[in-house]
């Protein structure tokens, strides 16, 4: 008994190369659908494509590398989606920065703002990009 059934979905992972992002994408492609993983390095992102395509079957899964503080990648991330699978159904924006460990009263300037940019304003960036064809 499957608990749901993704087939004939598209799915862009955010941070996807290991970890958390890695298990999302597996469980997703294990429910049907085809997945991208993004990471900023291209070797891990292929890694775990071919790991997905070699258990769920070819075309189940491609490598679109991209660094979320790039606004410019996250659009060829949507574009490179689109031309490989022609939709989008489903976003996760798993992707993040922590470059500090401590009090708030000891964070610098330059690293709360990269804070912010990878963690809320990138993904602000890629759900505009995305959301509309969602609709």
């Amino acid at each position: 008994m499957e608990l749901f059934d993704l087939t004939g979905k598209v799915a862009i992972i955010t941070g996807s190369s290991r970890g958390i992002g890695k298990a999302i994408a597996e469980r997703l492609a294990e429910h049907g659908a085809k997945v991208v993983i993004s990471s900023r390095k291209a070797g891990p992102c292929e890694e775990v494509a071919a790991e997905i395509n070699g258990k769920y079957g070819a075309g189940r899964a491609i490598a679109v590398p991209a660094n979320i503080a790039s606004k410019e990648d996250l659009q060829r991330l949507v574009d490179e989606t689109n031309a490989a699978f022609g939709q989008i159904d489903i976003l996760v924006c798993n992707a993040a920065t922590n470059p500090y460990a401590g009090p708030m009263a000891g964070i610098a300037d330059d690293q709360f703002e990269k804070i912010l940019q990878n963690n809320v304003i990138s993904n602000h960036w890629l759900i505009q990009m995305v959301a509309p064809q969602m609709l």
